[in-house]
């Protein structure tokens, strides 16, 4: 019933067309067309390049990266970082984009090389969807920062706006201060006593709080006391979010024809800026402490498993595993393309962009700490994930002709956010052509309705207390949940697929098996045996939520409720992964049950069992059927289906055949019992759905 309920939705492979009054003719569409195979293709194998490069090193690797390395020791998180990224990170690239290339299709249907593994897929998309929610407010937080770089002087430079307070004081602007009778004032004695010219405040010396951390906590996100205190979506937050959303829809309505277009801009841009930075901010007073900081690890802190889970879910979500873009992109290469050249390529400028970036946000740290007169670690942990968002603009203000500099960076940002926010809104999209084919010509309209969709479910985020759910959201779905669902998918491809068959399909693509020995080891020892003993542990030393005090904020512990909604969004993410294998085993029981009820009725016994399957017991050969790839697993092209996979071809030959004779027997049926000409086209006709009932009544 609800296969038939989703027909009505999904495309027809068949149409019926009158050749005269008396014959009926099905033409099948289904690998015939290849305009329309080629449809979603990539024009150029550099666009792919490119659209993976903006798609990996993107704000993970300018934002996040430098929060993490400052929340877990500076250099003692790169130790870490650099070996997971060997053992885990590169491999797991390497697997998802030879699955997505091998098969043509999304995370949404690209595992049924085991039946009962399709969740794995599915939960890829969940996880993509709510990483995409959050990860727009980034735009949107870069986007008020470029609006904003238009002027003259820049708003975050200085005191003295409607929401600084007493506390507020600019780094490196010692002499500005002027006490007198045991008050300090934020101005020069000069400007003191001619207060017609200057807005002169009182300043409390004590928790001094710099400009720029105000103008992000205070103005932008005008930042409640506690998660509690939640409120209502702000204005400023509201359009941001919106103008943000807007970007994403003309920019991806076209697939990635429109998309690898714009990557050209999107994955070159950001160098140049990041290096004109970084020399800058090396200059900045106390940069060398921060520098230090960053790059001598601290070997106290390297057995610390908090680090390596950090770590961990830094490499996941910097180079987007376990969110399914990578499948969704590759999908749209051609069979043959190197891909295995491609990710060398782009999984080396990832890591090194992570790194590169970090000397710029670490060279300012160590000014910003200088300038409170605190150590350069207390005030690295101090920070929150709006850490890129304080140090970066404060470095800005120092630059000679600050608001051209501010633009570019900030156009920068723009561009690496955009570039992996491209990849992730068009898994949701992808897996809705999949499902419903139908629409697969009107990508647009599935575009506009999920930005729309996607828009409304984001604005909590522009709420006071928002920050609090970000911060939520950045724990428990771009932490916990990568890291585990990339378990699921290292073990269902190199265990329950298996090593040597996934290799083939490999060659098949390349020509070789590449890198054969390298990933035997990290697929089928490395990987799993480390993500699940980050998962456990992870699990196992589980807290709640503390921001610890800075920028005018006290410490914050966030409440118990606030962690049971952060495993609720976990399970969430996960979910589909058991629950699609236990639905699948059942309906392979249920079959192979029918099977046999079948067979001993027909024979009067329960009949020779020569065979294998049927010697074993029902729940075992229900078990290796659902482990067992499905009956359209291989390449989805038709001229990509050889050797092994050739019978694909020849299947569809025959259920084309198939779908004529059915068609045509009930054409005649129509024809005797209504005697009318049959219409030119009949909009309900749904060949597929045809086949299957067939197919269901034969077993």
């Amino acid at each position: 019933m609800f296969n038939r309920f989703l027909n009505r939705f999904r495309g027809s492979n068949a149409a019926v067309r009158p050749t005269n009054t008396d014959n009926i003719e099905v033409v099948n569409h289904d690998g015939n067309d290849e305009d329309e195979e080629n449809k979603h293709q990539w024009d150029r194998p550099i666009e792919f390049v490119l659209s993976l490069i903006s798609n990996s090193v993107g704000l993970g690797n300018v934002w996040r990266f430098p929060y993490l390395a400052a929340q877990s020791g500076g250099g003692a998180f790169l130790i870490p970082y650099f070996i997971l990224y060997f053992l885990i990170g590169a491999p797991l690239y390497f697997m998802e984009l030879a699955l997505g290339q091998f098969t043509s299709r999304g995370p949404a249907t690209g595992f049924v090389l085991g039946r009962g593994w399709q969740g794995v897929g599915i939960a890829m998309i969940i996880n993509s969807i709510l990483g995409t929610l959050y990860y727009n407010v980034l735009i949107a937080w870069a986007l008020f920062y470029f609006v904003l770089s238009f002027r003259s002087k820049l708003l975050w430079s200085d005191c003295g706006n409607w929401w600084n307070t007493d506390r507020c004081f600019v780094p490196g602007n010692a002499n500005n201060f002027f006490s007198e009778n045991g008050t300090t004032w934020n101005c020069t004695q000069e400007q003191y006593y001619n207060l017609s010219q200057y807005d002169c405040r009182q300043i409390n010396l004590t928790g001094r709080v710099a400009a720029t951390e105000e103008f992000f906590y205070r103005l932008l996100l005008n930042k409640s006391s506690s998660f509690d205190d939640f409120g209502v979506p702000g204005t400023y937050m509201s359009v941001l979010l919106l103008a943000a959303w807007l970007i994403i829809c003309l920019c991806i309505i076209r697939g990635v024809q429109s998309s690898g277009k714009v990557a050209y801009f999107t994955a070159i841009f950001p160098y140049i800026v990041l290096l004109v930075l970084i020399i800058f901010t090396s200059t900045l007073d106390g940069a060398g402490d921060g520098i230090k900081y960053y790059l001598i690890p601290r070997w106290e802190l390297i057995g610390n498993f908090k680090i390596w889970q950090a770590a961990a879910s830094q490499v996941f979500f910097s180079l987007s595993l376990s969110f399914g873009s990578l499948i969704a992109y590759s999908a749209a290469n051609k069979f043959n393309n190197n891909f295995y050249r491609q990710m060398c390529i782009v999984v080396s400028c990832d890591c090194f962009t992570g790194v590169f970036a970090g000397f710029a946000v670490f060279a300012t740290i160590g000014f910003l700490a200088k300038s409170l007169g605190a150590p350069v670690d207390e005030y690295a942990k101090a920070s929150g994930p709006g850490l890129a968002f304080i140090t970066y603009p404060e470095a800005l203000s120092k630059m000679p002709a600050s608001p051209f500099f501010s633009i570019i960076f900030f156009l920068m940002l723009l561009a690496l956010g955009l570039g992996s926010q491209f990849a992730s809104t068009d898994v949701p999209i992808t897996a809705l052509m999949e499902f419903f084919p139908r629409y697969a010509n009107k990508r647009y309209l599935l575009v506009i309705i999920s930005c729309i969709i996607f828009y409304i479910i984001s604005l909590p985020f522009a709420c006071p207390g928002g920050i609090y759910l970000f911060e939520l959201f950045q724990e428990y779905t771009a932490n916990i949940s990568l890291v585990f669902i990339g378990f699921f998918e290292v073990v269902t491809v190199a265990y329950i697929y298996g090593f040597d068959r996934f290799m083939d399909d490999v060659s098949m693509m390349l020509g070789k098996r590449a890198a054969e020995y390298y990933l035997f080891i990290t697929w089928c020892i490395t990987a799993p045996l480390l993500t699940l003993i980050l998962t456990i542990t992870n699990l196992l030393n589980s807290q709640p939520l503390i921001d610890q005090a800075g920028a005018g904020f006290e410490e914050y512990e966030y409440p118990t409720w606030s962690t049971v909604l952060g495993w609720f969004i976990f399970a969430f993410c996960i979910l589909p992964v058991p629950l699609v294998f236990i639905i699948s085993y059942i309906k392979q029981y249920r079959k192979l049950s029918a099977e046999r009820l079948t067979n001993t009725t027909s024979n009067g016994s329960v009949g020779d069992r020569s065979d294998a399957s049927s010697q074993r017991p029902l729940y075992l050969e229900a078990l290796r059927l659902n482990n067992s790839p499905a009956e359209t697993w291989g390449p989805r092209r038709r001229n990509d289906q050889k050797g092994r996979y050739a019978h694909l071809k020849s299947e569809a030959t025959n259920n084309q055949i198939r779908v004529e004779d059915v068609s045509s027997k009930r054409s005649s049926i129509l024809e005797n019992k209504n005697n009318a000409v049959i219409p030119t086209t009949n909009p309900a006709f749904d060949a597929s759905s045809i086949y299957t009932d067939t197919n269901e009544n034969e077993h």
